[in-house]
């Protein structure tokens, strides 16, 4: 199976202004700095042949910006899906998250896509 190239894909892009190498698979460390980014493998296939070995793989993946200000979260997503929308097909918008930790305002803007590779 193919690895996602999602952190080199957006740190060579002009997202990177926005995040800077905040772009995390799974978990941001404690304390992490906002604007940042997330993505996860929520699944995978190979493309499998009659006649061959499977030639190409699909991942699916899911990716969300979190941030204290919603405008700039929803701003962020919109770089992002222009980055990798080339690259593979976005396939669902999340609806908006909002969440209070402590005295801070966290929203959550997301997509989930498909990728595919070949072997």
């Amino acid at each position: 199976m193919n690895i996602l190239p999602i952190f080199q894909t957006l740190q060579d892009s002009p997202v990177k202004d926005l995040v800077q190498n905040r772009i995390y698979e799974d978990v941001a460390p404690h304390k992490t700095k906002f604007p940042y980014v997330i993505w996860q493998l929520i699944g995978g296939v190979p493309e499998h042949n009659l006649d061959c070995p499977p030639q190409i793989d699909h991942l699916t993946f899911q990716l969300v910006v979190y941030d204290t200000q919603a405008t700039r979260a929803s701003t962020t997503r919109k770089a992002i899906s222009a980055v990798l929308d080339p690259l593979c097909t976005i396939t669902n918008i999340h609806p908006n998250y909002y969440e209070r930790i402590g005295d801070t305002d966290v929203f959550g803007r997301g997509f989930d896509a498909n990728w595919w590779f070949d072997r």
